[in-house]
C-alpha cells in the first residue's frame, strides 16, 4: 500500500516556484507569521490573509538522518540517504537532503539551498555549503 501525499492547491505555489530556483512560502498578512507548510489560515493568529514572499535561501542544518531504507521508490538508488532538518532563516525548519558534504552533516553548518530533479514533484529544494 502506497502513502504518496499528493500536492495540494496549499503548496502547488511552492513547488512551482522551487521549478524556478526559488523558495517562497506563505507570509501572514496580520501577523507577519512564516509558514511551512503552506495553509488557508494562520496558525499563530487564525488569519486567512497571506501572501506569498520569496525568501533567501539560506539557513542553519538543525538535524539530519541517514536513512538505510528507502520510504519513497525513486530513493532506493540513493540509500543510503540522508533527511535533514534546515533552518531557514527566515525561521521556516525544512525537511530536505544535504548535498556536498565528504561525511555525516555537520550540525551548525551554514547552509544554502541548491534545487534538484527528484520524484514526483521533479525538482525540490537541497542543502550544500553556503
Amino acid at each position: 500500500m502506497s502513502y504518496e501525499t499528493p500536492e495540494t492547491s496549499d503548496d502547488s505555489r511552492f513547488w512551482d516556484e522551487a521549478a524556478q530556483g526559488r523558495l517562497v512560502f506563505q507570509r501572514c498578512e496580520a501577523c507577519s507569521y512564516v509558514r511551512w507548510p503552506a495553509a488557508g489560515v494562520c496558525p499563530e493568529c487564525l488569519d486567512r490573509r497571506f501572501v506569498w514572499e520569496e525568501v533567501e535561501p539560506a539557513g542553519t542544518v538543525w538535524s539530519y538522518a541517514v536513512y538505510h531504507r528507502a520510504y519513497a521508490g525513486h530513493l532506493k538508488e540513493r540509500i543510503p540517504y540522508n533527511v535533514t532538518l534546515v533552518e531557514l532563516d527566515c525561521g521556516v525548519r525544512l525537511l530536505s537532503t544535504l548535498v556536498g558534504f565528504d561525511d555525516d552533516a555537520p550540525v551548525g553548518a551554514r547552509v544554502r539551498a541548491r534545487f534538484e530533479a527528484v520524484g514526483d514533484h521533479s525538482v525540490v529544494p537541497v542543502f550544500g555549503p553556503a
